[in-house]
Parts: structure tokens; C-alpha cells; sequence
């Protein structure tokens, strides 16, 4: 009992340092001003698979940007769909010469069919700057703008806001708890960049120099592991220290994503995210331990309250611990995003979030989760 406590403590104690030094990363993010580079030039490289509900809203926000259309070009990567996709995209190539489609039939064994999608494009793309967006989302005209501005000669790569977008008829409190949830992940990843320590990435909003991709070999052996592709990437390019990875504020350049429709398709996106946790690299994958073991040991101290009552207050205790790092950290997150108004949903998201995380790194890790159709392990050796 007396070395359980310890291990409790000394557990929280490293929870909280964990956090405070996220915090430190999050205040550091605006110390560099705009840099604006009126001839720096963008591929926008879309994967849409059997997304013809999405692709046209997305087409139309991303050709419709303030800079000048000979400097960006759009590809999209018509991956393996059985809808209307590649002839909704089509459709816009007799208005828009910047506009190139790939029709991808087949994806080579071993590979992940999303990275060898994304590949497709960027060996396609001509211009200097890679930017990632998928097929349901929707950006701003100021979008490449902004991302223009942190393109500094030593910046190899950019990760920017994406927040989710609330889908008429959904429950609100059901998008509310997945939409603070979702926003933790942003947080956490503007907060790692802060400090200079990139742990995870989101390719909704993501640019990168196609140097510093050729650089690294691309996405080396990470291109087997079926999730991963904005991840895997950012940390190999830090891990280059050839390039500064910079996170961008401006909410000009910010974009918006559809959520998960329902509890079971928000699990297996979770169970998807997952499931690369395991191919960080080592000192990532030490820092996450820290705060999952921390939630390993709320669970069991949980249950063990069953059996041994006295344990009831040490569990108020570690969760309100618990509690404390998301505040600290989430506060000026949520204000970062502009999404003060999910701060109520703080307390109750995070009873949610605790087996939510824990059950969706073992089960994406060990087990399958769905993509698109389609049942995956998290590498493609093991695909279904």
C-alpha cells in the first residue's frame, strides 16, 4: 500500500512537470514576427478518398485564396474511390489551369494507402512549399497568406489551427466534448513546437518545404505504419535539426474540419491516432508515457476504490491533479484557438478522456480500429 501511494506521487509529480513544460512551449509560440515572402510559391496536395460529399466544399475554399493563382497549384489524389470524387473534382478543372487531379487505383503492398497517396502528390508538386488539407475541410481565403508569413529561410515546416466545425443536427453536447477533446491534441502539438520538442501534428493544416521532405528520406519506414503521415513526418524533420518548425497563431490562416458523426466513429478515430504513438521516436515516447502512465494509475486507483475504500479520497486527489494540468494548460489553449467558449466543458470532457485515451492507444496499438471503409492493424504488414 505505502509503495503504491509513492508511485502514485512521484507519478503526478512528473504529470505535472509534464505540463508546466508544455505551458512554457505555449507562451513562446508568438516570439517571432511575420515574415512575408511575396515570391514563395505552394502545392496544396489534397487525399480524397470516396469523399463526395466534402470535396467540392473543400475545392472551393482552397482555389479560391488571396494570393495570386500562379503562385499555388492544387493536386488532388483521387485515392482508390468507388463514389463520385474524381468527378466532382474534375469538374473544376475547366475553371481552375492550377488544378491537377491523380487518379491512384491500387496501393502497393506494405504501404499506407493515405502516405502513399500523399507521396503521389508531392513527387507531382512543382512549387517549393508542400501544404497539407484534407478532403473535409474547408479553409479561409487568407489561408496561404498566413502561411506565407512564417516561412522564414530556416523554416522547414508549419503546423497551423484546425478546430472543429459544428454539423447542423448533431447533438451539441456530443460535438462540445469531442471538440474540446480534439482541441487538446492542437494544443499539445502548438505547446511541443513551442518548446521546441514536436510531438505530434495534424495534416489538416500543415506546410512543409519539399526540400526538407527529400531531405529525410520522406517518410523512410514509417510509410508502412497506417496512420502517422503528419506525425511521423514533423518528428523526423525536427529530429533532422536541419530545419525550425514553427506553429502558426494567425487565425487567418486557421482551418476548420468536419467531427466524428457518432461515439463508435469517434473511438475508431481515437483507436487510429493511437496506434502510431508507438513509432516516435524514444524521447517522445518516454514524455507520452509519462502523462499515460499517470492515466494507467487514475484508472487502477479507480478500481481499486472497489475493493479498499480508503483509496476514494487518494483518487479525488490524483484526478483533481489531473484536473490541474488540463487547466493550465487548456486555459490559454482554448483563448490560443479561440475556442474560450468549450471552457465549460473542460471538467466533464475530462472524466471522458481518461479511458477514452488509455482504451484508444492499447486497443489502437494491439488491436484494429476502421478507416474509411476498412479494417487496419496499425502497420500495413497486418492489414486486413
Amino acid at each position: 500500500m505505502t509503495l503504491f501511494l509513492i508511485v502514485l506521487s512521484a507519478s503526478s509529480l512528473a504529470y505535472l512537470a509534464a505540463t508546466l513544460f508544455l505551458y512554457n512551449g505555449l507562451k513562446r509560440l508568438n516570439a517571432l514576427p511575420p515574415q512575408p515572402h511575396p515570391t514563395l510559391c505552394f502545392s496544396v496536395v489534397i487525399a480524397a478518398h470516396n469523399e463526395e460529399q466534402n470535396i467540392g466544399d473543400c475545392l472551393k475554399s482552397v482555389l479560391g485564396q488571396t494570393i495570386e493563382r500562379c503562385r499555388y497549384e492544387v493536386i488532388v489524389v483521387d485515392d482508390r474511390s468507388t463514389d463520385r470524387t474524381g468527378e466532382i473534382a474534375r469538374s473544376f478543372l475547366h475553371e481552375c489551369p492550377n488544378l491537377s487531379i491523380i487518379t491512384i487505383t491500387q496501393t502497393p503492398s506494405g504501404i499506407s494507402p493515405k502516405k502513399h497517396a500523399v507521396a503521389q502528390g508531392i513527387a507531382l508538386a512543382r512549387n517549393e512549399i508542400i501544404v497539407f488539407t484534407d478532403a473535409d475541410c474547408r479553409v479561409p481565403p487568407t489561408w496561404l497568406e498566413a502561411i506565407c508569413e512564417c516561412f522564414g529561410p530556416d523554416v522547414g515546416m508549419v503546423q497551423g489551427i484546425t478546430n472543429y466545425v459544428y454539423v447542423q443536427g448533431m447533438n451539441k453536447v456530443f460535438f462540445n466534448l469531442q471538440a474540446i477533446d480534439f482541441l487538446s491534441h492542437g494544443v499539445v502539438a502548438a505547446a511541443a513546437i513551442g518548446a521546441n520538442f514536436p510531438l505530434n501534428s495534424n495534416a489538416n493544416n500543415l506546410a512543409f518545404r519539399k526540400a526538407a521532405f527529400i531531405a529525410v528520406g520522406g517518410y523512410g519506414a514509417a510509410r508502412s505504419v497506417v496512420s502517422g503521415d503528419d506525425d511521423l513526418l514533423v518528428q523526423r524533420i525536427s529530429k533532422s535539426k536541419a530545419w525550425k518548425i514553427r506553429f502558426m497563431t494567425d487565425f487567418r490562416g486557421a482551418v476548420e474540419t468536419l467531427p466524428a458523426p457518432t461515439w463508435k466513429a469517434l473511438f475508431e478515430q481515437r483507436k487510429r491516432w493511437g496506434s502510431k504513438t508507438v513509432h516516435y521516436n524514444v524521447r517522445q515516447i518516454f514524455f507520452l508515457s509519462i502523462i499515460f502512465f499517470f492515466y494507467c494509475l487514475l484508472i487502477v486507483c479507480f478500481l481499486s476504490c472497489f475493493y479498499k475504500a480508503a483509496l476514494l479520497p487518494v483518487f479525488g486527489y490524483l484526478f483533481l491533479i489531473k484536473l490541474l494540468g488540463e487547466v493550465i494548460l487548456m486555459v490559454p489553449g482554448t483563448g490560443l484557438f479561440g475556442k474560450k467558449g468549450l471552457r465549460p466543458f473542460l471538467i466533464p470532457a475530462s472524466f471522458i478522456q481518461l479511458p477514452l485515451v488509455v482504451c484508444s492507444v492499447v486497443l489502437g496499438v494491439f488491436g484494429k480500429f476502421g478507416w474509411k471503409g476498412q479494417t487496419f492493424k496499425r502497420t500495413m504488414k497486418s492489414a486486413l
